[in-house]
């Protein structure tokens, strides 16, 4: 397996939206519906210029057959702005579209973690649903701190689903510790996320 920048010659950009959707798939249904137009969503933010999802921030776990297993995003320093992010959102997406992303991105920006200069974020981990169970998040994630440590950031930063306890002990495993639990409820919906951080 390798872990390489993601190339939008070589790799599925397709394939990397639909693992991108697999990291929070409630609020993605919840605004798209399902996967496919989801997928189709996250696409275009992955083939476009400033965003949190850009291509030039993701990395992949490919095979021998140069087939994307899993995907990271990474951001060094802090995240676009949120002016930059609505831009790059309306300028690649039809108008309802980008009015549903920004509903994401304010959501996200509640549960987030807070970024300094000198911090690395993982925005994302995730892995093919149909090759998990092989080492491949661990693979993947080695690379990651790998990375993070090569650029000379202090802190590798990622925030994980209150709901997801198979990715917090692949998080605590590596040395990430919990530095601040957010939640929040309305009507019968309900998310959390814990921040946590590991330092350099």
């Amino acid at each position: 397996m390798q872990f390489e920048q993601f190339d939008t010659q070589r790799h599925s950009s397709f394939k990397v939206a639909e693992l991108i959707y697999e990291a929070d798939t409630d609020t993605f249904d919840f605004f798209y519906r399902n996967k496919e137009k989801s997928a189709q969503v996250i696409e275009k933010l992955v083939l476009a210029d400033v965003n949190t999802l850009n291509h030039q921030h993701i990395y992949v776990g490919t095979d021998e057959k140069n087939r994307v297993l899993g995907v990271a995003v990474i951001h060094h320093g802090t995240r676009p702005s949120f002016f930059e992010e609505l831009k790059s959102i309306f300028k690649n997406m039809n108008l309802v579209d980008s009015f549903k992303y920004t509903m994401i991105s304010i959501l996200d920006g509640i549960f987030l973690s807070d970024l300094e200069d000198q911090d690395s974020y993982l925005a994302i981990l995730a892995v093919d649903e149909s090759f998990r169970g092989r080492g491949i998040g661990s693979f993947i994630l080695e690379n990651v701190v790998e990375l993070i440590k090569d650029h000379g950031s202090k802190r590798a930063v990622l925030d994980v689903d209150i709901d997801n306890p198979d990715a917090l002990r692949l998080y605590e495993k590596f040395g990430f510790k919990v530095f601040n639990k957010k939640i929040l409820s309305f009507g019968g919906w309900k998310k959390g996320v814990l921040n946590m951080a590991l330092n350099l």
